[in-house]
């Protein structure tokens, strides 16, 4: 019984010599990899009047503040749940049981939930004349053409073209051709050769951006 004793007592004593004393331990924090462009990957796609997120990050990307954090617009978007609207599984469950319950209500459903969950998909279905769908061969379906648009969420040129912005309400102006459609930012007189090269968007000032009404046309 005492070897045994002394043996604990032993083991005590090196763990506590080996731990040291708070201030006897390193104070210097654990290296952080950041990886600057990581997490899930922008989709690249045209439609006649709309863009996808990663053609957008071609210049809006290695943006780093004083630090050294990547401070690119895409790379905090990505994770943002305007980013995820359409891949939601919850809003996905939760659409797709309204259906069920509903049926006679089916396209009025799936239009609404997609004008605010898949902006693109459905403004730019309703544009050619062609109802905004989910379910079945809808935007839900890879084989569908703007399946890409529809998965893109809230992304850039939906709410950089929204025109007077009123509450529950976004207009997005479809008539224009390249180079005259225009995509809304927060500067004034902004350099916009680059982006109508890149985009065919040309850039200009709209204060509408800077505005909570904006959000406010789906929330």
């Amino acid at each position: 019984m005492k070897r045994t004793f002394v043996a604990c007592l032993a083991l005590i004593s090196f763990i506590l010599i080996s731990c040291g004393s708070p201030a006897e331990q390193s104070t210097e924090e654990p290296a952080v990899t950041r990886t600057q462009s990581g997490g899930m990957a922008l989709v690249n796609f045209e439609t006649p009047d709309f863009s996808g997120s990663g053609n957008c990050a071609m210049c809006h990307v290695s943006l780093n503040d004083s630090a050294g954090n990547d401070v690119s617009i895409g790379s905090h978007w990505r994770s943002t749940m305007m980013a995820n609207a359409a891949k939601d599984p919850f809003w996905q469950a939760k659409m797709a049981s309204e259906v069920a319950r509903t049926p006679e209500l089916k396209e009025v459903i799936e239009a609404k939930c997609s004008s605010c969950h898949m902006p693109m998909a459905y403004t730019q279905a309703d544009t050619d004349g062609s109802p905004a769908l989910l379910l079945g061969n809808g935007f839900l379906n890879t084989g569908n053409p703007l399946n890409p648009a529809a998965m893109d969420g809230v992304s850039c040129t939906v709410c950089h073209q929204i025109v007077d912005p009123v509450l529950g309400t976004y207009f997005i102006d479809t008539t224009t051709e390249p180079p005259d459609r225009l995509i809304y930012g927060p500067y004034e007189n902004p350099e916009q050769t680059i982006m109508m090269n890149t985009s065919d968007f040309r850039p200009v000032f709209g204060e509408q951006i800077a505005g909570s009404v904006l959000c406010g046309t789906c929330h």
